[in-house]
């Protein structure tokens, strides 16, 4: 069994406004109930064995399986109980296996799956983690397939629960989440602004719930938790993790007349909520031709590591479209809900025709990959290839150096802070359809 990544098969349809069609939104029945079996393989080198290999058994136990504060408790939470991660077999733990490979210079990650699939013949699973000593693959924290079933963790990773469920989100089919500061009048203008700091694909950790957009691409919300005006109003948001089902979580709109989309949502902390520790503010994504798990937030003030807000330098400000017709603002904004207002057209008084029905989604497994530039993220690569590195975290920013020092086509983006240890820098490489982040060290010397 495969987990869905994208939203199910519907019927094509579109938003009419004069003789233009308008890309329609993603609000559907919610997704069905599925059950995903993981298997946490625990693997020994011919040359390196793992240093502690119960300790590894027991946090992968803990941290992928457990009751409380886990992989499976992140997901239950964030898919409203849709998506059960569960143990293939007993506690989900294998090993160590001695498998038959050397520690080498290189890192092949391929023979290494191979070989922990082959020490498990008679467990039937549809993800797998290949966990080994810290010591080799020694430039990246943890990788994950995109929309695929594998994933690769260093031993001192499964104590890491913000790489556990970063990688975990790969396989799910999310991308990496930028955040861009747009100019005035443009929600396409933009320039890289480091990372959302809004969900663990965009440096937020554990203890931040998925956004609006990522939930939108599991069909996580229902249809009734997501409206798409067609004509100038002001819509009460609810935060989108606040317990119950009741109450708007996102406004999803055309972006005039292309494929993109633009999704809004309202975030506040609530540690009785997947967001535990997320800052307070209304948050407004664009949603590159349709794809809601390669979203990217977009902002008219600039990111500040130390206060992350929202997408709004403050309330009664706007961000404009003056292309697409189309301004959000909010009016008014409480713990318990914020009011926006979207307005169509030059003034209140120009209002589109029509009214939103159900889109055809688009499949990024037959995307190609493409480099990154400076305001688009890139297109996912093909299904159950490696995309990345290790959990980006809340103090990642991508480099905007000139391209002379960027490296194959990729961008430098600086990680610190977590398991990395302080003073490396992440390189990101478009390989073959597939992003890869390389660590390079530099003096200081990284703790497990």
């Amino acid at each position: 069994m495969k987990i869905p990544v994208l939203l199910g098969a519907a019927a094509a349809c579109a938003v009419t406004v004069g003789s233009a069609v308008l890309a329609a939104p993603a609000a559907a029945e919610p997704a069905s109930q599925s059950v995903d079996h993981r298997a946490v393989v625990l693997v020994n080198f011919r040359n390196r064995a793992l240093a502690d290999p119960q300790k590894a058994h027991d946090q992968a136990a803990q941290n992928f399986f457990g009751a409380k504060d886990s992989l499976a408790t992140y997901y239950a939470a964030n898919s409203g109980n849709r998506l059960s991660i569960v143990p293939a077999k007993g506690d989900g733990v294998f090993g160590p296996f001695t498998i038959d490979m050397d520690d080498p210079s290189g890192c092949d990650t391929g023979q290494m799956n191979d070989l922990a699939r082959k020490a498990i013949p008679d467990v039937t699973f549809d993800h797998i983690s290949v966990v080994f000593n810290s010591a080799y693959c020694s430039d990246w924290w943890g990788l994950g397939s995109v929309s695929g079933p594998n994933s690769w963790y260093h031993e001192g990773a499964v104590a890491d629960k913000a790489a556990i469920v970063h990688e975990s989100g790969h396989n799910l089919g999310f991308a990496h989440q930028e955040r861009q500061l747009c100019k005035a009048g443009s929600f396409t203008t933009c320039a890289p602004d480091g990372y959302s700091n809004r969900t663990p694909m965009g440096g937020g950790g554990e203890k931040k719930g998925l956004t609006a957009p990522e939930l939108l691409s599991q069909k996580w919300l229902t249809a009734q938790q997501v409206t798409t005006p067609s004509t100038t109003t002001t819509v009460h948001l609810t935060p989108l993790h606040a317990p119950g089902t009741s109450g708007v979580r996102a406004v999803d709109l055309p972006l005039g007349t292309g494929k993109d989309r633009i999704v809004v949502e309202f975030r506040v902390p609530d540690p009785a909520t997947a967001d535990r520790d997320v800052a307070n503010g209304v948050d407004v994504y664009r949603i590159p031709a349709g794809h809601y798990d390669r979203a990217v937030m977009i902002s008219n003030t600039k990111h500040d590591n130390k206060a992350a807000t929202g997408s709004f330098a403050t309330t009664g400000t706007a961000l404009t479209d003056t292309s697409a017709h189309l301004s959000i603002s909010i009016t008014q904004a409480t713990t318990s809900g914020a009011d926006i207002r979207i307005q169509f057209g030059d003034d209140p008084s120009t209002q589109p025709t029509g009214k939103p029905t159900t889109p055809t989604p688009t499949d990024p497994g037959n995307t190609p990959a493409q480099p990154l530039p400076s305001a688009t993220p890139p297109a996912p690569p093909a299904s159950d290839q490696p995309d990345d590195h290790t959990a980006i975290d809340s103090t990642a920013t991508p480099d905007t150096t000139p391209a002379a020092a960027q490296t194959d086509g990729g961008w430098l983006a600086h990680t610190g802070g977590g398991n990395i240890g302080a003073g490396v820098i992440a390189v990101l490489i478009t390989v073959g359809g597939s992003a890869l982040f390389l660590l390079r060290r530099r003096r200081t010397h990284r703790k497990h």
